[in-house]
């Protein structure tokens, strides 16, 4: 009974040892940094120094040996005692935990440890038979086994404080200094677990994406503002050339029916084109306010797509054939982005495109979802050629205008061109 007390003992201490040896040896070599100290020799040692004179000393009282291993299995260099530990790295393999093997008709116990998220192992081993004083002399086993378990921990404390908890706070001032958005996430993850440098890399890349994001928000911002300055300077143009030049004739023509020295046919004919000019006037604001906000959209998206196919079929002098699947429900804010969609999709294809034929289709696809698509014979271009910067710059912002419209209402835009065969437009409902 005494024996197999003793064998069961010595069977713990093997594997407590083995265990944590090898896991300070794997340790070791992944903060000198795995790659950078790989000897070219395969006969290479592991080069380990054991923390204190109780590992050192087991160290050379029991056969131990270390040997570092490709994540495909293959022995690389190390203990050539090892070479054939290439069995304890098949599929049945349990990381960080012992196991009994035969190496060279030789009891061992040997365990294996993750380097470099396993594209490295590192293996220790140490001889049963060399352990054959804790045997001999179980009482000094169990002691050495206390001391070394203390140490242990005393090594184990250490790291957590170097490797977690100094890192995690540093981790955590840099995280509340950082101005998230406007500047990367500045962290030093030199001697911190690799778990604790995962979490800084994680939340460094999550600074680099809000950095991204408030880059693209002063884009779209820039672009919103670029939009309503073009719409104002339109807008304005078209009232000093349309309706203020037609009050300036007005004003005119009525101080000439106002003249001392006119007969009656001479102010009567005056007045006469003095109200031509008004109505022509009030038709040119109507038109104007009609565009800024159509009257048609109450009345449904078919209708209001229906007049302003005809209004811009006869105002850009191009054939708009227009399909348009009745019964499909629509809110008043789907309705307007469609149709400020369409509307830009049209204009688009006449002034950069110059397209003669456009065809306009809204229905329902395959999955069920309605779709507007405007395709045109226009001359295309080349989507792949230019980037969303490039376009931006030659002032084509009526893509990402209907983007942002199908991004308020959860839908989505595909733009599919080609160099000289035309454009097609497909915003697709949520």
């Amino acid at each position: 009974m005494d024996i197999m007390y003793t064998n069961r003992n010595m069977e713990a201490f093997a594997r407590f040892y083995v265990e944590n040896y090898t896991a300070l040896a794997a340790e070791q070599l992944q903060e000198r940094g795995v790659h950078e100290n790989r000897p070219d020799a395969a006969n290479a040692s592991v080069t380990f120094s054991p923390p204190d004179a109780g590992w050192r000393d087991a160290f050379t009282q029991y056969q131990t040996y270390l040997a570092v291993f490709g994540g495909d299995g293959k022995f690389i260099y190390g203990s050539e005692k090892l070479r054939a530990a290439e069995c304890i790295l098949g599929s049945e393999i349990t990381p960080r935990v012992a196991r009994e093997v035969i190496l060279n008709n030789e009891k061992y116990k040997a365990a294996a440890f993750p380097m470099a998220d396993g594209e490295y192992w590192m293996v220790g081993a140490v001889s049963l038979r060399s352990m054959q004083s804790f045997r001999e002399n179980p009482a000094a086993g169990v002691k050495s086994l206390i001391a070394l378990m203390a140490l242990l921990s005393i090594i184990t404390a250490a790291q957590l404080v170097c490797k977690v908890l100094y890192p995690i706070d540093s981790l955590e001032n840099a995280v509340s200094s950082i101005r998230w958005g406007h500047e990367p996430l500045a962290f030093d993850m030199f001697g911190a677990s690799p778990q604790v440098r995962k979490m800084g890399e994680t939340l460094s890349i999550i600074s680099l994406n809000a950095m991204a994001a408030t880059e693209e928000h002063k884009i779209h911002v820039n672009d919103m503002v670029h939009v309503q300055e073009d719409e104002r300077t339109k807008i304005s143009r078209d009232i000093h050339d349309g309706p203020l030049q037609d009050v300036t004739a007005l004003i005119h023509r009525i101080r000439l029916a106002r003249r001392p020295d006119n007969t009656e046919d001479d102010k009567q004919r005056e007045l006469d084109l003095a109200e031509k000019i008004a109505f022509a006037t009030v038709k040119e604001m109507r038109s104007l306010c009609n565009f800024l906000n159509p009257p048609w959209l109450e009345l449904g998206l078919s209708q209001a797509l229906t007049e302003l196919t005809e209004r811009q079929s006869v105002q850009y002098g191009v054939k708009i054939f227009l399909g348009v699947e009745e019964d499909i429900p629509l809110s008043d804010t789907v309705t307007l982005a469609l149709f400020r969609v369409a509307q830009e999709a049209v204009t688009n294809s006449v002034k950069h495109g110059e397209a003669k034929n456009i065809w306009i289709d809204m229905s329902r696809n395959e999955e069920g979802r309605v779709a507007l698509t405007i395709q045109d014979d226009g001359y295309g271009f080349d989507t792949k050629k230019f980037s969303r910067a490039e376009l931006r710059a030659e002032g084509h912002r009526g893509l990402f205008n209907m983007e942002d419209r199908m991004s308020l209402i959860g839908g989505s835009l595909k733009v599919i061109s080609y160099k000289g065969e035309g454009t097609c437009i497909r915003a697709v409902l949520p």
